[in-house]
Order: C-alpha cells, then structure tokens, then sequence
C-alpha cells in the first residue's frame, strides 16, 4: 500500500508540473542556501587548515620568555632579567631533543638578523639587502624555492662558514648576465663594518613572504634578503653564540601536534628547572587555528539559521496547495471512501504527497547548494590568482560541501512535509463521504 501511495504521489506532482516546482520553490531556496552556507563555512575552514599546515602549523614556536611575578608585592620590585649565554636554547639541548623524540620532530627552523647593509660592485652597481642568519630548514620553512646552485647545509651551518643564498632580483640586477654561483660579494652593514660572503644558491623571490614592494622606490634600490649560515652570523654579531631566543621545531609529517607540544615542554622544563629568571614557553598555530574555527562555526550556524526562515515560508506554500488539492480531488476522496478507503488511508495518501513534495524540493535544493558552493570556490580561487598571484601556490583551495548538513536537510525536509501536511490530511480523511461525492 505504501509504494502504491508514493507512486500516486508522484504520478500528481507530475501531472501538475508547474504548481508543483512553483510550490517547492521555497524548499529549494531555503535548502539551497543552508547547503551553500554550510559548503562555505567547511571550505574556508578546510581551506585554512590546509594553508596553514602548509606554511607552517605544523611546527611548534619555542622562545625564551621572562619568569614573571605572581603577586601583586613582587612586581613593586621586580626588575626585567637580563639574558646570559647560559639562557639561551643552545645547539645541545636541540639535539638532545631531536635525539629524545626522533619519531616526531624533523629539524629546527631558527633565524638571525644581521641588519641592513649594501652590497657594491661600483658606484652604479650595487644591492640593497638585509643579511639574516638561519638554518638550512629555516629556507624551506618559509618556502622558498633554491631556483639555482644549493641551499644552506648542515656542514655550513657546523663550520660557519661564510656562504649565502641570494634572491634571483637580486641576482639580476647585481651580476646581470654572469652566473652568480660561486661569486664573492662583500656586505657593508651601516656601521661601516664589511664581511665577504660567496654565493651558493638563488632563491625566487616571493611577495607573499616578503611583502608587497614599495613601487614608488626604483627597481635597483629595492632591497631583498640574503640568507647565510646563523651560526657564522652569530659569530660576526658577537650575539647568542651558543644559543638562540626563538626556535621553530618542525614536525613530522602524522605527528601528534599537541603530544609532541606536551613533550617538548617537558623536556624545556627540566633543562630550565634551576633557572631562577627565564623559561622556555611554546605555542603552535592549531590552537589558534581552533578559535578561528569555532568562530566560523558559529558564524555559519548563525547564518544557516537564518536561511533556514525561508523554509517556513515554503511549508505554508505547501499547506496551501495540499488544501487546494483536496479541494479539486473532493469527488475522489468520496469515491474511495465510498469503495471501502479508510480515514487512516486517505490521510496516509496526502501526507505521502505532502512529504514527497517537500523531500524532491530538497533534494534539488541540496543540488544546487552543492554547485552554488563550488562555483563560489572556482570564483575565489580566480579572484586569487588574479589579483593576489603571489599568494596562490600557498593557499591550497579545498571545497567541499558538509555531510552533516546534506543529511540534516534531507531530514528537515521530510520534517516540513509532515508538519504542513498533517492539517490538510487529516482534513481530506475527516470528510464525509456523501458531501464529498455531491461536491461539484
């Protein structure tokens, strides 16, 4: 009897096409727009996710951080400590730690600024540039691309040895058509000091790491970076020969970004246990990540909700109809019940068509919704790499429509059914069967 309902429920829809989409077009909007703003409250997330362990969230920031008072009377005469070699994270307690946890940590992104300076060949010929300090996993932590000769390495970084990696605008402009692999170039910082340093790689410059250039400067005075060795940095500057302030342990890839965060707070705390005046904290970008995330939630719940209205306005689009319904099959709804139908069966009938007709118009909806979400997806990434081409190849694009919010519409929609069509069918069922069949 059920499918016999359905079929018949369908076979009306069909015969009456027209007042049946106009009647579900509520359904549909309503739908489509919960399922849109739910495929774009889970992209922007997934998206961020992405991105951001892309360009870093995998990795823990470990920095040596003051020991501050707890009340009120010690602050009166606490004074800031002034750091030693002996408070710095020393190139020992990373290996150590490396050595602890080799399953979850990779390597060790540290860097160190020189300053700014001029590289000169002549008069006419010269380079604006910042020398900075790092390690070989600090280049690729900011993903920059060695387009020619090699990175830093480790054995440079042990020998400090006075090697750079320079930007190919740099390259350009300075060496112009000669290869500047294995060229000399002599760093003048603004105090009037100079250090020789030979050219082992070129990196492609990026905007999105560096920033936009200042267009308003002339092409050869805009200034680019040199990377070098940060322990022959270190050792040029004098400063933090033996250790480093800030940190940035990578890790593996599948590795437990809170576990290892628990573990290297561990081992920090004992190496800093009898240090009276610094510590070592740690922060890593999943736990911001997390806020931004329940922020987009309930932005997205907020909004659905809303959209969600509409589909009230098309419940009461498909009460009226299933009343005007009743009203055109009066004579057959007499002639059933005349032929044995029973109330339960009638009311069953209009309740079947009630709910089909609500239950197509969300499946449209949720059909929609999904093209509307990836068409707004395909729109923002050409928007990206349109006008924010710098950014593109770091911002990994992923959209998807949520399951949770396809399946809760396909229900919602049923629920509308039910509820707007119980009135009307309950309606048709109590209707007497002589004054149904002497209706004209």
């Amino acid at each position: 009897m059920l499918i016999e309902n359905i079929k018949e429920a369908f076979q009306n829809l069909v015969s009456n096409r027209m007042r049946s989409v106009l009647t579900m077009l509520g359904i549909i909007i309503g739908i489509a727009a919960v399922i849109t703003i739910t495929t774009i409250g889970t992209s922007i997330k997934s998206t961020l996710n992405a991105t951001m362990n892309s360009i870093g969230g995998n990795s823990i920031q470990a920095y040596v951080d003051a020991i501050y008072p707890e009340n009120q009377e010690e602050w009166d005469t606490w004074k800031y400590p002034e750091m030693k070699e002996s408070d710095y994270i020393s190139d020992a307690m990373l290996k150590e730690l490396k050595e602890a946890y080799p399953d979850e940590i990779q390597g060790y992104a540290i860097s160190s600024e020189m300053g700014t300076g001029k590289i000169k060949k002549s008069s006419d010929i010269y380079a604006n540039v910042s020398m900075s300090g790092c390690t070989p996993e600090q280049i690729d932590y900011m993903k920059l691309k060695v387009i020619t000769g090699r990175n830093l390495t480790q054995k440079d970084l042990e020998k400090k040895k006075r090697v750079c990696v320079i930007a190919d605008k740099m390259a350009y402009r300075y060496f112009e058509n000669e290869n500047p692999i294995g060229q000399q170039i002599v760093y003048e910082r603004e105090d009037g000091s100079a250090y020789s340093f030979t050219v082992v790689g070129v990196y492609e410059y990026s905007e999105a790491v560096f920033g936009r250039q200042d267009t308003t400067v002339p092409e050869k005075d805009r200034s680019t970076t040199v990377f070098a060795p940060v322990t022959a940095i270190n050792e040029l500057t004098g400063e933090q020969k033996n250790g480093y302030e800030n940190v940035t342990i990578l890790l593996k890839t599948g590795t437990d970004i809170n576990e290892a965060q628990m573990n290297i707070d561990s081992f920090f705390a004992d190496k800093y246990a009898r240090n009276q005046n610094w510590m070592v904290s740690t922060f890593n970008m999943s736990s911001d990540m997390g806020i931004i995330n329940t922020v987009i939630n309930v932005v997205t719940v907020a909004i659905s909700f809303i959209a969600a209205i509409s589909l009230i306005v098309g419940g009461v689009g498909v009460m009226n109809i299933m009343l005007v319904s009743i009203t055109e099959r009066t004579k057959e709804i007499g002639i059933r019940k005349a032929l044995g139908a029973k109330n339960k069966t009638i009311q069953q009938q209009f309740l079947i068509e009630s709910v089909v007709l609500c239950l197509v118009g969300g499946i449209i909806g949720i059909l929609l919704g999904i093209l509307f979400g990836f068409l707004l997806g395909k729109v923002a990434m050409f928007v990206i790499q349109s006008y924010y081409s710098e950014y593109a190849g770091y911002i990994i694009m992923n959209v998807h429509p949520s399951l949770i919010a396809i399946i809760l519409s396909v229900c919602f929609s049923m629920l509308i059914g039910v509820i707007f069509g119980t009135y009307p069918a309950k309606k048709a069922a109590r209707m007497e069967v002589i004054d149904a069949l002497r209706y004209e």
